[in-house]
């Protein structure tokens, strides 16, 4: 398999199963890059998009599953491995971002080239490369027809999230119309600030039960949890109204790496989304002060939620000069998931 060049034999397959034309819409169509959806390349590579920020005519995304006989995955016909998890006999285990990162070099290098610092544990692609995308409302509502379990799952879910059922996507295999072992949900969220934020503030309320917290792959997730008939959920938000995405497009530079800040977090409303945008109070580096406008910038999803009004966080990473719509700021700019922690 020659990553990076059009797999004709591999993609005539997938292209013929029933179910890719129901999941799978032309990249023609694609009027904007959000976060947390499903990409398929030319050569069967299967990409997920992170944030809202994009290169024109290009999409930062982490490769997740790339096409392997020995696969564990069937995807429209044909076998996939994963990227992001290992499987063994003890379970599933994470694979570190920086192991991510060698694999993804050997997959297709030139994903390395020209990307963008705060995309430096990611990958860059040519969007011309691509030949569709899975729109997770689009996949989750064909799901819920096809389903009456999944339906009865995703109302109750909504009910308990506070979500209109209407407005929840899925990503993960369900995406792809693998139906027949769903009751590990990788969900959606989407709606206004407002509404998502007290959707993870039932999360916080729910997870305070120990049997309804997500331990795995070694790891805490603030905020996956089992839902009332013991599936697990994984949430990803989605913004609605695009003036309340604070990173929508930026320039991001250095002035400082390999620093280690000190902050306390002073507002926790962005906490839940990728990326994670946290204003910060008291925020050091060392004995330097930082302003009165500092945020702290989770470039990754997995601290999703994990932040709070008034913790006292440590991060590591590069001192930016984030200029947006919202303004020129100072942020401490994190991209792996070991570099930052409560104080």
């Amino acid at each position: 398999m020659i990553y990076g060049k059009d797999n004709r034999e591999l993609m005539e397959g997938v292209r013929r199963h029933p179910d890719f034309n129901d999941f799978v819409v032309p990249i023609s169509a694609l009027d904007e890059v959000r976060d947390a959806t499903f990409f398929l390349r030319n050569d069967g590579l299967l990409a997920f998009s992170e944030g809202y920020c994009h290169p024109k005519g290009k999409l930062v995304a982490n490769i997740i599953y790339i096409p392997d006989p020995a696969g564990t995955k069937n995807f429209f016909g044909a076998r996939y491995g994963s990227v992001i998890k290992q499987y063994l006999k003890e379970g599933e285990a994470w694979v570190p971002f920086k192991r991510q990162l060698e694999i993804y070099r050997k997959i297709d290098p030139s994903t390395q080239e020209g990307k963008p610092i705060f995309a430096e544990n990611k990958c860059l692609f040519d969007l011309g490369d691509f030949v569709g995308f899975v729109p997770p409302r689009r996949s989750l509502a064909i799901a819920r027809k096809r389903s009456a379990e999944i339906d009865r799952s995703i109302r109750n879910v909504g009910a308990l999230m506070g979500i209109d059922p209407e407005m929840i996507g899925c990503t993960g295999s369900m995406a792809f119309g693998n139906l027949a072992s769903a009751h590990d949900f990788d969900l959606v969220f989407h709606g206004t600030l407002a509404e998502l934020r007290r959707a993870v503030a039932r999360i916080y309320e729910i997870v305070k039960d120990p049997k309804r917290a997500v331990f795995e792959m070694g790891m805490h997730w603030a905020i996956r949890f089992y839902d009332d008939a013991g599936d697990m959920i994984c949430p990803f938000f989605s913004y609605t109204d695009p003036t309340e995405i604070p990173l929508p497009s930026f320039e991001m530079d250095p002035l400082e790496r390999g620093i280690e800040a000190v902050g306390t977090v002073a507002n926790d409303d962005h906490t839940g989304f990728m990326p994670t945008w946290l204003p910060l109070a008291d925020a050091r580096i060392g004995a330097r002060a930082l302003g009165p406008d500092a945020v702290l910038v989770i470039y990754h999803g997995g601290k999703r939620g994990e932040y709070r009004t008034g913790d006292r966080v440590k991060a590591r990473g590069t001192l930016v000069r984030v200029t947006s719509p919202r303004g020129r700021y100072e942020a401490v700019l994190v991209t792996d998931m070991d570099d930052t922690e409560k104080l």
